[in-house]
Parts: C-alpha cells; structure tokens; sequence
C-alpha cells in the first residue's frame, strides 16, 4: 500500500512542546492524526493527564503502538484505531495534533473545519495549514535541524441560551450560572472560572436537561 505520509517520528522534545503550546489539560481529548509509533498519544495521557485517541492506517504502527499503551498500563486512557484519519470522526476533539504535510493538511481542512467545535486547537508539525492564521509559530532546535510549531484555534464561539432565570440551580453550578447570559462564550466561561470548556460544557449540558439552558448557539 502506498501512503500519503511517510513515518518521520516527532522528537520527543517537539512532542513536548507541542502539548504544552496547545496547553492540554486533564481531562481533556486529543486526537492524533497519523500517530506512528504513539508517542504523542502516550505522553499526552501520561504526562498531561489528557484521553488520547491516536489514528493510524499503517497496521505495523498500530500493532507496535498497542503493544506500548500495554506496556505502560495507559489502556484505560490511550485508545489506537487502525484506520484511515479521513473516515475517523474527531468531534469529541478537544486538541488535535498532526505531522503530515502540507497538501495533506489542505486535504484535511475540511473535514475539521465541518466537525471540530469553536475553540480546539490544532497543532501541526513542520506544515501549516495553508488560509488558517497561527496563533503560535514557534521555531524549535534540537540535536541536527530545527522545527516548526503551527497552533490554531478553531474560529467561533458556543454560547449557551438561558430558558430561564438560573437563580435556583443547585450548589454545584451555582458560579457558572452566574456568567450564562446569553453572550458569554462556552471558552469564555471555562476562562473565568479556571477550568476547561470540556468541563464547562458537561455542565452546561447538565442544566440543559433541567430546562435551564435552551440551546447552545454555534456562531462561526
């Protein structure tokens, strides 16, 4: 089988700095497109606390990738799917991490541009993601070459619409239902309250089912 992308493993180094640029919190998921070997995948669980999906085609890799996960115990938090990334859905993405290329990238846009949420991040590798702005490009030397860290930011907001006034929500929402007015953002909220837009929007959903939220408006 011939494939788009040859295997080039990341260094760990880069790997590094790429989970810290996209600033990957616990609990949060990221999904890795064309994850090799698994190193972003693993260290994305072990070392930030993250649920990684990692996606390869190449059964060598994903075999070698599964064999590792077990290894290390990471099984309950680090899932591999033997796979085309094209056909994998990534909706649940908090982050996405990539080492492709360029004309894949572009093949790619729009697909996570139709399925990601406002606000994921996206962090390439080496290749931008031609027509989207960086919010980060960063330069990074190591060993014998230097790399190149894109991150983006899914453009958009989630808004959540109160149904009613949120005066009698139990304790546990109580901070949050003071900043749901039907202008502040699900990113905004997760900002001012120190916590993750994962976390925000499970919540958010929660009150939904008790009648007091209406939608969660996406505006792009």
């Amino acid at each position: 089988m011939v494939y788009d992308v040859p295997f080039v493993p990341t260094p760990e180094v880069v790997v590094k700095r790429m989970l810290q640029l996209a600033n990957v919190k616990p609990g949060e998921v990221l999904f890795d497109l064309g994850c090799g070997d698994g190193r972003i995948i693993i260290t994305a669980a072990r070392d930030f606390g993250a649920r990684a999906y990692g996606v390869e085609i190449r059964k060598d890799l994903y075999e070698q990738c599964v064999r590792r996960i077990k290894e290390l115990g990471l099984e309950d938090r680090v899932t591999v799917i033997n796979g085309n990334f094209f056909e994998v859905p990534v909706s649940e993405a908090d982050v996405v991490t990539m080492y492709l290329l360029t004309s894949v990238n572009e093949r790619l846009k729009p697909k996570l541009e139709k399925e990601l949420r406002p606000a994921t991040r996206v962090v390439s590798h080496d290749f931008e993601m031609i027509g989207w702005k960086p919010i980060i490009a960063e330069d990074l030397y190591e060993e014998w070459r230097s790399h190149k860290i894109y991150l983006y930011k899914i453009p958009g907001a989630e808004i959540p619409v109160p149904a009613r006034p949120l005066t009698d929500v139990g304790e546990k929402y109580r901070e949050l239902a003071k900043l749901i007015d039907g202008n502040n953002s699900i990113e905004e909220i997760a900002s001012k309250l120190n916590t993750t837009p994962r976390n925000v929007r499970s919540m958010i959903l929660d009150l939904q089912k008790q009648g007091y939220i209406s939608e969660i408006k996406i505006i792009k």
